[in-house]
């Protein structure tokens, strides 16, 4: 009975390879292929280690991105966790998913902020919901209240939005509090795992001064985060309302603030925050 012919790299794939099967040819093929994504798999975890190792390790790293992390609820118990940028990609490969980029504020409670945005209107009828900044720039400055301030808009969402509540996510304040990062863990129970909708607002002029502050340091964040998108160098609408026509808005390019725009003429950015817990 013949030896059955052993392919190697070296093989002769002329003449002498027109006398292999069809199985060899197939089995050597797979073989390859496996190698490659074993040693794919290899350097990407010798990469995120040395990722981590590095960032560890660089204190200008570290000062950089200080008071930003990548923060997500650990599929295992959904317990709050947050990590410095390089840390993260070992983490997400392992099947984490982020909540978002957590912002520590001196004297306040962090914010979370979404990994994503969108471009809409304030909403669409001209109605205060509490306009007790006014024109005000200095209490304006110092407004943290994004999240009552949300909740009492949601509260009018008839006046403000329409009749129609599927329709209410056109608007600002509205889109932010239906937005979700929470997902199925895949358990019987189907346990839900992070910050999901109802728990997310429209952020205050002081908690998007605070975005813009470490703008820099939030966009190193995202950019290791699947599906992020970075923060616009343009206007964002906060929650903190100039008048009934009126909401104040902050520019991230260069912290312009004013409260020129319109609610429901104007298009401007949205970027949903959270709490951290």
């Amino acid at each position: 009975m013949a030896t059955e012919k052993q392919i190697t790299m070296d093989t002769d794939w002329g003449a002498k390879g027109a006398q292999l099967t069809g199985a060899q040819v197939q089995a050597f093929i797979k073989g390859q292929l496996q190698s490659l994504h074993d040693k794919d798999a290899t350097l990407q975890n010798q990469l995120n280690s040395l990722n981590s190792d590095l960032g560890d390790a660089n204190p200008q790293l570290q000062a950089a991105t200080d008071g930003c992390f990548v923060t997500y609820h650990r599929k295992s118990d959904n317990w709050p966790l947050a990590v410095p940028h390089w840390k993260w990609p070992a983490l997400e490969q392992a099947g984490e998913v982020a909540d978002g980029v957590l912002v520590l504020i001196d004297g306040q409670a962090p914010i979370i902020v979404a990994p994503t945005q969108t471009n809409l209107k304030w909403s669409k009828n001209a109605i205060a919901v509490n306009a007790d900044t006014g024109g005000d720039y200095t209490k304006a400055y110092v407004d943290y209240t994004g999240k009552t301030r949300t909740a009492a808009i949601m509260a009018k969402g008839v006046e403000l939005f329409g009749e129609n509540e599927e329709e209410w996510t056109q608007y600002a304040p509205a889109w932010c509090n239906a937005y979700d990062r929470s997902y199925n863990k895949g358990d019987e129970a189907g346990t839900m795992i992070g910050i999901g909708a109802g728990k997310w607002w429209l952020p205050s002029i002081a908690e998007l001064l605070t975005i813009w502050k470490h703008k820099y340091a939030i966009n190193l964040c995202l950019s290791v985060i699947s599906g992020a998108s970075q923060l616009s160098e343009s206007w964002y609408w906060s929650s903190t309302e100039y008048s009934a026509t009126n909401a104040w808005n902050l520019h991230l390019n260069d912290g312009t603030l004013n409260g020129w725009h319109a609610k429901v003429q104007a298009s401007g950015y949205v970027r949903a925050v959270a709490a951290f817990h």
